[in-house]
């Protein structure tokens, strides 16, 4: 341990060659040495020492973290060759998930397209493997997936999965198998027809909006209503399927849908109104017939009603009734749908109605009632006195016998009119005796008012007995005509000397019931109450004091009485006081608040708003008396006065400019620039919405003469943004045209030509005054027209090389003098190259050219070819790795077809399907170039 102070170890010498020997003597099983050998890997400079190193710590962890961070161009190729190793051979220390796991998350997209078709162990996953195809996002990956995997299960699945028409062709040129192709142009089919739906999709959405468009000149309403309603319905069938169109043609149909949809339904709103008018109007008037003809026939039962024979109606009459009666009710509850029916029609009906309900209760009214009225009649007829007392009881039984009933039947009606005729005969003689009497008294009175002048008061107070005799037997109505003379009359005998006794005995007994009355009554109205016990005070004093035990007795008793009567009045009148003097109080506050406006400073705009308030709260303020009122008003407008004086210039101020902006505005009407124009407008809005008010009156005027002036300004800007878009348009369809008829030609025969027609409205389209929204919905109709073209012709000339391809093949199979059947113009598309090669020198010489060019190709190779094609990958690959250039594959192509037909294995049937599939594809590139 003392000597390694002195002795440094190999591992950390400066010679790489040392270290690269002290390799071998370390063991990645010791924890030590292993953790010298992750130093030596990951942090020597020289990349020998890394690469021994790793070698020893033989881990895949480690050499993908190596192919991932390492700088060195020999080290990372190294380590990517060792990754790449592991995944496609295996390896004990990555299993499968793990692979998987790597390639979806981690891998390079180059690293899987390398090992990928060689993992053929994991084509059996068809999930992951189309995973891994979507991560590197070829198509060219995805074909060489397709065409090579040894798999038929993930052939399907890619086959099935693959919508490039393109990818699909050109495996359908190199498959061999004739169920995958079968599959593959099954795929093909239906992917053709997929491609086909667009088209139809949007033919048919066309179709449907044209039919929406001409529903435009249709005034029918219910017809309109109907296809509008069909056309939607196959409109949203449409769109479920416009996921399949392109987004500018999914969004030019949406807005035609939505444009159109919106015009319809105004023009439904405008159909709608006069058509539900008319259709109203036909079933107002039916209803109204509906009503009178019901009306008249519930009439016609009611006759029937109203005679006697209402005592002997029969169920069939009553059932006949019943209906006539819901038939009407039917006929007004549709009629108020159009109108409010007549009032005696719904009250006759009710009528009807508490008949139908209650008719044998109605029926026993009746009879007891025509009882009754025969008992009256004989009473009012046997008798020769005035019967007003009896008269006023038999109205009043009158009246509460028929309030309780349905209905009054007409022959009930009569007799009681006869009734009433012999009652009222006999009314009029008892108010002839009264007349009389009351004559009587106005003479008493008089001549005691004479008497009373002479000085001859006994006479005045015999005479006065007298007439309170007549004057009490009077009925109370005619009491009050004479009543005030009466009262003049008894208060002037009251006077006299030795009568007041007289007089108020009687009188102040009424008096206290009144007031007893007054005490024992609920009333609310608390002024009225008041008022009565003031005109009962009144009449009490007026009846003076005889000084007797017993008057002082009912005076104290009428003075409780009154005080008792006027306690509710007391209370209310304290409540009123106080309530009024809250109200006084809360105005007084917001005065208060008013002078404060005048008296703080406060910025114009916060005063005004200020000020407003305090006026809405004046307003809902609660009412006081109206002197109360009176004084507080006057403060308060003489405040405000004030405060109208401080916000008088600030309103001017604020009035002057809306007046400037008005006329600004105004201005702005007569430029002819109406986008600035526009602009302008909007800035003056800005700085409307920062002036201040103007006052109340002048307010409203300048806004409405500001919006006016607006609206014109905007007007104008926007007839002129119609006027453009509408040459917009024009100049757009005109280019449409163009394109349609290329399209046609296209369709029809397309031709290279074509090409630069294609090129020539792409840049007409460029140059086109055109909104950028539009531009994009015909250049993307061009970017179609350009790949119809492109693919047809691509498509003329792939069958083209297929046939030169054929030709050839064919030709190599005829003869064995390559020289004399081969000529450039058997093949003019293939590259010249290819007829220039050498024989190659011996047969396993051209099998690895073979399977070069098939590995190259990524195209399958015969079975027992497989360990010689293994060894051909393993060569490329470590090409690769080195940076080597791949072989050339003209040069390769050459010698292939120079030596076919100068072996045994370069003959037979087999042979000519390797080389017409490795021709095929090398022959296509060079079309695409």
């Amino acid at each position: 341990m003392i000597f390694s102070r002195f002795f440094a170890h190999s591992h950390t010498s400066n010679n790489p060659d040392i270290r690269l020997k002290s390799i071998e003597k370390l063991s990645p099983d010791s924890p030590n040495e292993k953790r010298i050998l992750h130093e030596l890997a990951f942090n020597d400079d020289d990349e020998r020492v890394s690469l021994a190193a790793l070698e020893k710590l033989d881990a895949f962890a480690l050499w993908l973290k190596m192919s991932q961070i390492a700088r060195n161009t020999r080290l990372r190729s190294a380590a990517q060759a060792k990754v790449e190793c592991a995944l496609i051979d295996g390896s004990h220390q990555l299993s499968a998930k793990e692979a998987k796991e790597y390639l979806l998350k981690s891998a390079p997209s180059e690293q899987i397209v390398r090992c990928l078709p060689l993992m053929t162990e994991l084509h059996e996953d068809s999930a992951f493997i189309v995973k891994a195809i979507s991560r590197v996002g070829r198509s060219a990956f995805y074909l060489e997936m397709l065409t090579l995997t040894p798999s038929v299960v993930l052939k399907h699945h890619l086959i099935e999965h693959c919508s490039d028409i393109d990818v699909l062709q050109k495996a359908l040129k190199k498959c061999r198998d004739s169920h995958t192709a079968s599959a593959i142009k099954a795929r093909l089919d239906e992917v053709r027809l997929l491609a086909q739906k667009p088209v139809e999709l949007s033919r048919d959405c066309t179709l449907t909006l044209s039919k929406m468009q001409a529903l435009l000149d249709k005034s029918d309403f219910p017809a309109v209503e109907k296809q509008f309603s069909l056309l939607q319905d196959e409109y949203t069938s449409l769109s479920a399927d416009f996921h399949c169109l392109d987004e500018t043609t999914r969004e030019s149909f949406e807005q035609k849908y939505s444009a159109i949809a919106d015009k319809l339904s105004r023009h439904l709103a405008r159909l709608e109104g006069p058509w539900r008018e008319a259709q109203q109007a036909v079933a107002h008037q039916q209803a109204k017939e509906r009503v009178a003809t019901t009306v008249e026939t519930v009439k016609q039962y009611h006759q029937k009603l109203q005679g006697e024979q209402l005592l002997s109606l029969s169920l069939g009459e009553v059932s006949e009734f019943q209906k006539a009666v819901e038939a009407a009710e039917s006929a007004i509850e549709a009629l108020q749908a159009y109108e409010t029916p007549a009032e005696e029609i719904e009250s006759l009906l009710e009528s009807y109605r508490h008949i139908w309900d209650g008719l044998p209760t109605l029926q026993r009214q009746v009879t007891e009632l025509q009882v009754q009225l025969k008992d009256w009649q004989a009473r009012a007829e046997s008798t020769e006195e005035p019967l007003s007392l009896d008269a006023a009881q038999i109205k009043q039984a009158w009246a509460q016998a028929t309030s309780d009933m349905a209905v009054v039947p007409v022959f009930l009606q009569t007799q009681w009119k006869t009734l009433n005729n012999t009652l009222s005969a006999h009314k009029r003689k008892a108010q002839a005796r009264q007349q009389s009497d009351l004559k009587l008294c106005r003479k008493y009175i008089n001549i005691i008012d004479n008497l009373v002048s002479q000085g001859k008061f006994n006479a005045a107070m015999v005479k006065f007995s007298k007439l309170s005799e007549i004057y009490q037997a009077l009925p109370d109505a005619t009491r009050q005509v004479i009543d005030k003379r009466y009262q003049q009359t008894e208060a002037e005998i009251a006077r006299l000397e030795g009568w007041q006794n007289y007089i108020a005995a009687p009188r102040k007994p009424q008096l206290i019931e009144q007031a007893q009355a007054l005490v024992s009554t609920d009333d609310t109205d608390m002024p009225g109450r008041a008022k009565a016990v003031k005109v009962l005070r009144q009449q009490w004093q007026s009846l003076g004091s005889t000084g007797t035990a017993d008057d002082e007795a009912l005076n104290t008793q009428f003075d409780t009485l009154l005080e008792e009567a006027f306690a509710p009045c007391r209370t209310y009148f304290a409540e009123l006081e106080a309530a009024q003097l809250s109200a006084a109080e809360e105005r007084e506050q917001l005065i208060a608040q008013l002078t404060a406006l005048v008296s703080e400073d406060y910025e114009p705009l916060a005063r005004y708003q200020r000020f407003e308030q305090l006026k809405k709260q004046w307003q809902q303020a609660p009412q006081t008396d109206a002197e109360r009122y009176n004084a507080l008003r006057k403060r308060w407008d003489g405040i405000s006065e004030q405060v109208n004086e401080l916000l008088s210039p600030w309103i001017q101020h604020n009035r002057e400019q809306k007046t400037a902006l008005v006329e600004q505005a105004e201005l702005l009407s007569s430029q002819d620039d109406a986008a600035e124009a526009c602009e302008q407008a909007k800035s003056l809005q800005q700085q409307w919405k920062q002036v201040g008010p103007a006052g109340k009156r002048v307010e409203s005027k300048l806004w409405f003469a500001f919006k006016a002036a607006n609206d014109v300004v905007f007007g104008k800007a926007k007839a002129q943004q119609q006027q453009a878009r509408s040459q917009q348009r024009s100049v757009a369809q005109q280019w449409q045209q163009s394109l349609d008829t290329l399209s046609a030609e296209i369709e029809q025969t397309p031709l290279p030509e074509h090409q630069e027609a294609v090129i020539a409205l792409g840049d007409e389209l460029a140059s086109l005054a055109v909104h950028p929204k539009e531009r994009k919905a015909l250049g993307s109709q061009l970017s179609k027209v350009k790949a119809v073209l492109d693919e047809a012709l691509l498509s003329q000339l792939q069958d083209s090389i297929t046939r030169q391809v054929d030709a050839v093949v064919e030709s190599l199979g005829d003869t064995t003098d390559i020289n004399e059947s081969l000529t450039p113009a058997l093949a003019p598309d293939l590259p010249v190259s290819w007829w220039k090669g050498q024989v190659a020198d011996n047969e396993n010489d051209l099998q690895h050219d073979m399977l070069m060019l098939e590995v190259l190709a990524q195209q399958p190779s015969p079975t027992e070819l497989e360990s010689q094609r293994s060894t051909v990958q393993l060569q490329l690959m470590q090409s690769k790795l080195n940076g080597s250039a791949l072989p050339d594959t003209d040069a390769l192509i050459a010698r292939v077809i120079a030596s076919s037909g100068q072996f045994d294995a370069a003959k037979g049937e087999g042979w000519q399907r390797r080389l017409q599939g490795i021709l095929s594809y090398y022959a296509m590139p060079a079309l695409e170039e």
